[in-house]
């Protein structure tokens, strides 16, 4: 059926706990979270279905590798494929795929759209797909794995700026976390504007008390800090609600909501 108003559903797609301090700095190392995976289904008038990331590969004990599996734990998968089964769809319904960036937990999922005209329709930022390339072509992949996103029928179609794909729905580019992580801007008919953060910024807790990752995974507090600035301004001045990269609680509480309109 043709949807007339665009349709958010948040997708759940199981969890990883791992150390609190690589997500939200903290003093205590030992201290554990919970840190949910999930993608954003689009249902949209013009645009037809669009995902927003696609979470982890089904075989991650096998192609991720052993340090990656230590430091984030993958307790609880479910299948981009079930979750899209759950709201009447099969992989082969989805139009567009937009990859916030290609980090093991977002493009995992590609593999289900083999052979789909929406392998064909994968939105990325230029700067994300070159480092991820770079990054596993010199042995230095990391959180970057290369067969989640490197397949023959794959067509990247990389944007540089923010981009407007609908009138309500445009994308931005961030340089925090990855050089080239795509945010979204959602203008809903009933919920205000919603802003999805990716993974510049993890949970609610990381941007109420400005708190960056622990760890390595940003290369310094500053570029956080930057794009915090940037994301506050564009919070104010469409007073969106923001939805953060990995909030289980946030994240719990939007699939429980089921759809928005």
């Amino acid at each position: 059926e043709r949807v007339v108003v665009m349709k958010i559903s948040v997708l759940y797609l199981g969890r990883i706990e791992c150390k609190k301090d690589a997500l939200v700095r903290c003093e205590n190392q030992n201290q554990m979270i919970k840190s949910p995976i999930s993608a954003l289904l689009i249902q949209h008038p013009t645009l037809g279905n669009v995902l927003f990331d696609t979470g982890n590969h089904p075989l991650y004990t096998t192609k991720y590798s052993s340090s990656t599996l230590e430091t984030y734990p993958i307790v609880e998968f479910l299948s981009i494929e079930e979750a899209l089964a759950n709201k009447g769809l099969v992989p082969a319904d989805i139009d567009m795929i937009i990859l916030s960036h290609l980090h093991f937990d977002h493009a995992g999922g590609l593999c289900y759209f083999e052979n789909t005209k929406a392998i064909k329709n994968v939105i990325v930022a230029e700067n994300e797909l070159k480092n991820a390339y770079y990054q596993v072509m010199t042995d230095q992949g990391g959180a970057y794995v290369k067969s989640t996103f490197d397949f023959d029928d794959i067509v990247f179609k990389p944007i540089t700026k923010a981009t407007a794909l609908a009138e309500d729905l445009s994308l931005f580019i961030q340089q925090s976390h990855t050089p080239g992580l795509i945010g979204m801007i959602l203008n809903t008919q009933s919920h205000g504007t919603i802003i999805a953060t990716s993974d510049s910024i993890y949970t609610r807790e990381s941007y109420e008390k400005q708190l960056p990752p622990g760890g390595t995974i940003n290369k310094t507090d500053q570029e956080f800090y930057d794009n915090l600035e940037m994301i506050e301004t564009m919070k104010d001045s469409y007073k969106a609600q923001l939805v953060f990269g990995h909030d289980y609680e946030q994240i719990l509480e939007l699939v429980r909501e089921g759809v928005i309109e």
